[in-house]
């Protein structure tokens, strides 16, 4: 969820506190022409931190006389401080943003757009690169990104799904032989499943909007099909089963749709199960999800120039790859992720190939709120069978167009 400043005194505490953080240099002091401030994520792990020093060090000997100062922000608390800082004109020069909020620092003009020749697109994966789009211009660097695949239990699904009918198959197939196991998780109608979803939606043929003409298009067949697909899993994953406390990890159900994230906590504290990940099961085409981190050039900032080489510093095949994975994410570099490949696990490698075909989520300013608001309860309606999947995405399609003054 998004996190906003909800009072001024919250505010004038959080300015205070950044204001010894620094935003862009003061212009005119000893300097000030060669100091650059970047603003991300606090630290993952203390390894993590020191691939960020690293990559940093290497920069400012690239360029001599450069200072760039790393401001290293607890996740959670980001966005809060950000807004306060926009606020208070005390913005780094340059910063991490969550991919969603991009398309309206932009329409905003918080952000700059990137400068022609500044990135060369075919680097980059298509899906990363667009979570940067707006308008069809680009306003940011894909920093890492990730998305979510098809985990499954060796013991009960010899072979992966690649199609929904064989998903369903093999869900009703595991379910038959023992019906105290699940054959998937399916996912929920909540934040967390609505962003899932669109992939199965791409997978499917479809999009979520038609941005360039205002139009929704998740009432249409192919994401309705994609919703309809949750629903008939679920004779056969039963919610009883599911709910229980890491079915998938206690070996209560042969599947589940997850991220790289789990796979270190399945290992960790189940070590006996023996899983494996795959791509996520389509119908028409592969598709995918996506998420992960931009960094952004403040309109504010004090060194737009230096801020973009920067960014060319993080992303260039040297480093994205190490970056990347401190970060928690996998490579946005198109060389970086194909030459580094081997140094991901067996259990990530369905990632990469997930992430060749992922899809950005709509450049709409509001869409995290249609995202947690109006379409999650349209999923949960659909899977609860309170609503057909037509009824609930014709519903949720028109909430969205009353929100967004859209027509189509």
């Amino acid at each position: 969820m998004i996190r906003r400043v909800t009072g001024a005194a919250a505010a004038a505490v959080l300015l205070a506190g950044l204001a010894a953080c620094g935003g862009g240099s003061e212009e005119g002091g000893a300097g000030s022409a060669t100091e650059l401030t970047y603003w991300m994520f606090q630290d993952r792990t203390p390894q993590a931190g020191e691939v960020v020093e690293k990559i940093r060090t290497d920069f400012e000997k690239a360029n001599p006389g450069v200072k760039v100062n790393i401001v290293k922000i607890p996740k959670d608390d980001y966005n809060t401080k950000l807004g306060s800082a926009l606020a208070g004109n005390t913005v780094p020069d340059v910063g991490i943003l969550d991919q969603p909020l991009v398309s309206r620092f932009a329409l905003e003009g918080t952000i700059k757009e990137v400068p022609a020749g500044t990135l060369n697109e075919a680097d980059f994966w298509e899906g990363a690169l667009n979570t940067n789009k707006v308008g069809g211009k680009l306003y940011g660097f894909p920093i890492d990104h990730t998305a979510v695949a098809l985990f499954y239990n060796k013991a009960l699904v010899p072979t992966p799904p690649k199609t929904w009918d064989e998903l369903k198959s093999m869900s009703a197939a595991i379910h038959q032989k023992d019906p105290k196991v699940a054959g998937i998780v399916v996912p929920k109608g909540d934040g967390y499943g609505a962003w899932m979803w669109p992939g199965v939606v791409g997978g499917a043929g479809g999009q979520m909007v038609d941005e360039a003409n205002k139009k929704i298009l998740f009432d249409q067949p192919p994401a309705v099909e994609a919703l309809q697909l949750w629903v008939d899993l679920l004779p056969s994953s039963p919610r009883e089963i599911t709910d229980s406390d890491q079915a998938f990890a206690n070996g209560l159900a042969g599947m589940m749709i997850s991220g790289p994230w789990d796979v270190a906590t399945i290992k960790d504290q189940f070590p006996d199960l023996d899983f494996n990940v795959a791509p996520l099961p389509y119908k028409t085409t592969p598709a995918g999800n996506i998420g992960g981190e931009n960094a952004v050039v403040f309109t504010k900032g004090k060194n737009e120039q230096l801020a973009w080489k920067w960014l060319q510093h993080l992303t260039n095949a040297t480093n994205n790859t190490v970056l990347a994975q401190a970060l928690g994410g996998f490579p946005v570099n198109k060389e970086a992720a194909e030459r580094d490949a081997a140094t991901f696990g067996e259990q990530q490698q369905a990632f990469l190939e997930q992430l060749k075909v992922a899809q950005a989520r709509p450049a709409v300013p509001q869409w995290i709120q249609i995202n947690d608001e109006i379409i999650a309860p349209a999923l949960e309606s659909a899977l609860s069978g309170k609503m057909t999947a037509q009824e609930s995405l014709t519903d949720a399609a028109n909430k969205t167009r009353a929100l967004l003054g859209w027509n189509g």
